[in-house]
C-alpha cells in the first residue's frame, strides 16, 4: 500500500523512527526557521537551502468541514481540516470523529496517527488527527 505523497512527489510524507510516534517530512530554513511540509530545497524567504526537519503530530485544530459526499476514492463520509501543528506549519489533513462523537471544534487538541484511507481498492496510507485531551498530545 502506497503511502501519502509517494505518488505524487515520489516519497512519502510519513517519517516514521523506532521508538518515536510517526511525524511529516518536512524542511525547516536555518535562517528564519520557517518550516514546511512538504520538504522544499530552498527557503521562499531566503537564498539558502533548507534543512530536513521531521514535524511531530500534535497540533490543534484550526477549522474542520464534513464532507458530506465524498470524492472519488473515499466511500463513506469524513472529517476533514486545518491543524495547526505545534512544530509551526498549518497541515490540512482527515480527523478522526466515530459516529455519535461531537463534531471536531476548533481549538480541540489534536495528534497525528497513520491509518489506511480511501477505497478498498486504492487506499493509501496517510497521517489522520485524533482528538486528544490538552495533556494527552505530545
Amino acid at each position: 500500500m502506497n503511502e501519502l505523497g509517494e505518488v505524487s512527489l515520489g516519497r512519502s510524507l510519513i517519517v516514521r523512527h523506532p521508538g518515536k510516534e510517526p511525524a511529516l517530512a518536512g524542511s525547516r530554513c536555518p535562517e528564519c526557521g520557517d518550516v514546511r511540509i512538504p520538504m522544499r530545497t530552498r527557503c521562499g524567504n531566503h537564498p539558502v537551502d533548507c534543512e530536513q526537519f521531521d514535524v511531530g503530530g500534535a497540533g490543534t485544530i484550526y477549522e474542520s468541514v464534513h464532507i458530506s459526499i465524498p470524492p472519488s476514492g473515499f466511500e463513506n463520509p469524513f472529517w476533514a481540516g486545518f491543524i495547526d501543528l505545534d512544530d509551526g506549519p498549518r497541515f490540512f489533513a482527515q480527523i478522526a470523529c466515530a459516529d455519535g462523537e461531537s463534531a471536531p471544534k476548533h481549538g480541540e487538541r489534536v495528534q497525528m496517527v497513520v491509518e489506511a484511507i480511501g477505497t478498498a481498492d486504492a487506499q493509501v496510507l496517510a497521517p489522520v488527527f485524533k482528538r486528544v485531551s490538552d495533556d494527552a498530545a505530545v
